[in-house]
């Protein structure tokens, strides 16, 4: 009976979830990733791969009858349902220590779906208590440094339409790096598991929270067609909240992109040096890509370093939290992520004297 209503579960996922949007499509693929790394038995690794083609040819030409869509995102959220469903029936016919660890690869990927998706969701629903933005203040803020640093990313991506793809499928692609630093930590240490998917998601929660306090959408939501190539003048921006469609999420400030880039690089550090200059690389990919596509201005970048901080202070419980090794970053971190917030809304006025000020003011907040 508990296989017949997994396989129901598994098959109203495939027909029900949108796998066609990226970071869905990237979140399931995380019970692949985990299942390569916790579990690496070639035959169910390339058994997984075969039935994941034929269910991408399968949603292509019968289901979609050729409509155009996110093949790389389908192709992947495929590959996790596949691997999603061959652990969950192995976990329900095991015994023993191995289905223990099954279920240590299954819960998890699980865990980060849902998480995926419902951040999705409640993005949404933020729009609605939100329906006016501060987009023109971090504008401005932006503006403040001598130049619109998103505005010259952004044309390079236009410009360089390579550039722009990899920097889309990257951007997007963020999942899988949270699955693989879970699976390191995983194939390391098991008492650690859960402690990487805490982190992740603390930052998650708290950031949405922080998304109502400071509501932004992003350059390219605000902007519209003046975006790459338009920059307005700082000069005639009439500083106000404005009305933003509600269809765009608010998820500007600080970015969670960032925040989450900057965890994966911090907990590389049990890693091969190899491995941490990939996920150091990684954080300088997400500059890059958050600018260039439009999605954050420099200052969310910026903002989500205090932020980081804190939430792995927050989350590092192996440090007692009167230790000053945790306790000094937690309290410093959030204390400048709030600082950034209050100073952007009512006291933007002060980064516009000179651009010393605002340059300054993000070395220090960085260091």
């Amino acid at each position: 009976m508990t296989g017949v209503l997994f396989g129901m579960l598994v098959l109203l996922a495939w027909i029900g979830l949108p796998f066609d949007m990226p970071f869905v499509g990237f979140g399931i693929a995380s019970a692949f990733i985990f299942q390569a790394i916790a579990r690496p038995r070639w035959g169910e690794l390339i058994s997984v791969v075969l039935v994941a083609g034929a269910l991408v040819l399968v949603d292509s030409f019968i289901v979609r009858k050729g409509q155009v869509h996110d093949l790389v995102s389908i192709s992947f959220g495929m590959l996790g349902l596949v691997s999603f469903a061959l652990l969950g029936f192995r976990t329900i016919w095991a015994e023993g220590a191995e289905k223990q660890q099954l279920k240590m690869v299954l819960i998890p990927a699980a865990a980060l779906t849902f998480f995926t998706l419902g951040s999705q969701r409640l993005l949404n629903l933020g729009a609605i208590l939100s329906p006016k933005t501060l987009d023109l203040f971090v504008y401005v803020y932006d503006g403040s440094l001598g130049f619109q640093p998103i505005f010259l990313v952004g044309t390079l991506f236009r410009k360089f339409q390579i550039a722009g793809e990899i920097g889309h499928f990257t951007y997007f692609a963020l999942p899988i790096g949270i699955a693989l630093v879970y699976g390191g930590h995983l194939k390391r240490n098991r008492s650690s598991r859960w402690f990487i998917l805490e982190l992740f998601m603390a930052a998650g929660l708290i950031g949405y929270f922080l998304y109502l306090v400071f509501p932004a959408t992003g350059p390219i939501y605000i902007l519209g067609p003046l975006f790459p190539d338009t920059p307005p003048p700082v000069s005639q921006i009439n500083l106000r909240a404005v009305a933003v469609n509600l269809l765009f999420v608010r998820n500007a400030m600080p970015s969670l992109h960032m925040a989450w880039a900057l965890l994966i690089w911090y907990n590389c550090k049990p890693f091969s040096r190899f491995a941490r200059a990939l996920a150091f690389s990684y954080v300088l990919i997400t500059i890059v890509d958050t600018l260039g596509t439009g999605e954050h201005y420099l200052i969310d970048l910026v903002v989500a370093v205090p932020f980081s901080v804190a939430i792995q202070a927050l989350c590092t419980r192996s440090v007692s939290m009167r230790s000053r090794v945790r306790l000094n970053p937690l309290i410093g971190g959030f204390v400048l992520t709030l600082l950034w917030l209050v100073l952007l809304r009512y006291c933007i006025a002060v980064f516009l004297v000179h651009p010393l000020v605002p340059w300054t003011c993000m070395a220090v907040s960085i260091a």
